[in-house]
């Protein structure tokens, strides 16, 4: 069973926690309480700091799954490639699949990671 807290802003009951990281330990029940309570943040405390920290984590992660991605696009394009090169279509085809899953989680990675540095950015000013 899940354990309710209330809300760091509201005061809301809620399972919910900021960024979905239970290690952080600061209760959201929405999305308009985490911006809320993202811009009440105060400065030089030790709960700015754990959040920038939680949230360098998550941006490390998504350059991570970036990387992979890039890898899997690598590996689809060689596969794609020697099926043009020995003229078997199947090869071909078959290829297609990892270079296409690759170049869009490549992309879905880039956007995560640039909101997560605008948001960031926002912290920290």
């Amino acid at each position: 069973m899940t354990e309710t807290l209330s809300c760091a802003v509201c005061g809301a009951t809620t399972s919910k926690f900021l960024f979905n990281d239970k290690e952080l330990g600061i209760s959201i029940c929405s999305k308009k309480c985490e911006y809320d309570y993202l811009n009440r943040l105060p400065f030089d405390k030790t709960e700015q700091m754990n959040v920038l920290r939680c949230l360098d984590k998550k941006i490390k992660a998504n350059i991570r799954h970036k990387r992979i991605g890039w890898l899997i696009a690598g590996f689809g394009l060689f596969i794609v490639a020697t099926g043009f090169f020995v003229s078997n279509v199947s090869l071909f085809l078959f290829g297609n699949i990892p270079l296409v899953i690759g170049a869009l989680s490549t992309s879905h990675f880039s956007d995560k990671r640039e909101k997560l540095l605008k948001l960031r950015k926002r912290i920290v000013i």
